[in-house]
């Protein structure tokens, strides 16, 4: 079940260390400097009592959107060479997720990051119309029913029965809504890593290889989905063992553990996700590249 995770873990052993804290190192300098827009946009507050302020406060975070968009986008991109490097057993250090900026490669990510947000949009306007249509049809004998309670009709066991199935229906159409999205996220993510993969082959041959990988390559999406679901349980889960021992403590020892164990194990959860979180990127990452070799030795 477990494949690709066990694939990166396997191709990166003795770099998965490096990996993790340099990605966490990364990500509290985009956090950093975050951090500083903010606090440059309400440092006037302290000093000004003017409506100049707002101006300010537009014009910072106008800065802030452009940061996001030509400097935090393409350094989280940057981010995955260290994945990339991690699989093939490349030698990389920080400066690996530099080199997004360097000239050839800056301007196709962000072609790529607007093609990607423009076709994220567009699918997800039609996924959203097509679950409203499906709702709607869904939700029409309870529109029924409710129309005939409102002329003092008495519900009947079978008109309850139809409710909760409808309920539960609902419920069912829900959860899976959220199936399009993932694979959704998946193929965006195999997007950029076709871009760190083959920086300089055309924008649209990336989405191309992308497709291809995800769905022409013998390589099993839906195990690389539900591994990675059960994964993301595992701190969920480790959480709830928390809460009930904390229960259990706070009420037969002392009350005083409730707090000390929420707190332990909403630390312990944190770090467990980071780890779970490291190993689903690199299952993705392991997909692309498994996926890439099938497609490679299938061609020639």
């Amino acid at each position: 079940m477990f494949d690709y995770q066990a694939a990166y873990k396997r191709n990166g052993t003795g770099a998965h260390m490096k990996t993790f804290w340099l990605t966490v190192l990364a990500i509290l300098l985009m956090y950093a400097a975050a951090g500083l827009f903010i606090l440059v946009m309400i440092a006037p507050f302290s000093f000004i009592d003017s409506g100049v302020v707002v101006l300010w406060v537009f014009a910072v975070v106008f800065l802030f959107i452009l940061a996001g968009v030509f400097l935090f986008y393409p350094f989280w991109v940057g981010i995955i060479r260290y994945y990339a490097c991690t699989y093939l057993g490349r030698e990389f250090g920080f400066k690996e997720a530099f080199k997004v900026f360097t000239k050839d490669r800056y301007s196709k990510v962000i072609k790529l990051g607007l093609l990607v947000l423009v076709a994220y949009f567009v699918i997800s306007f039609l996924l959203g119309l097509l679950m409203q249509i499906i709702l709607m049809a869904i939700n029409t004998p309870l529109i029924m029913l409710a129309e005939t309670w409102a002329q003092g009709s008495v519900p009947s066991g079978g008109q309850v029965g139809v409710i909760i199935g409808v309920v539960l229906l609902n419920f069912l159409v829900v959860m899976l809504s959220y199936i399009p999205y993932i694979l959704i996220a998946i193929y965006m993510f195999l997007v950029y890593m076709a871009y760190v993969d083959q920086p300089l082959i055309p924008t649209t041959d990336k989405f191309k290889v992308a497709w291809e990988v995800m769905f022409r390559s013998g390589e099993r999406v839906w195990k690389l989905l539900f591994s990675n679901f059960l994964l993301w349980l595992i701190p969920l889960a480790i959480y709830l063992i928390f809460i009930m021992a904390a229960i259990i403590l706070a009420i037969f020892v002392n009350e005083f553990a409730f707090p000390i164990l929420m707190v332990a194990g909403a630390l312990l959860m944190v770090a467990v996700y980071a780890v779970v979180l490291y190993f689903m990127v690199g299952s993705i990452t392991a997909y692309y590249f498994k996926g890439r070799g099938t497609l490679d030795r299938k061609q020639w």
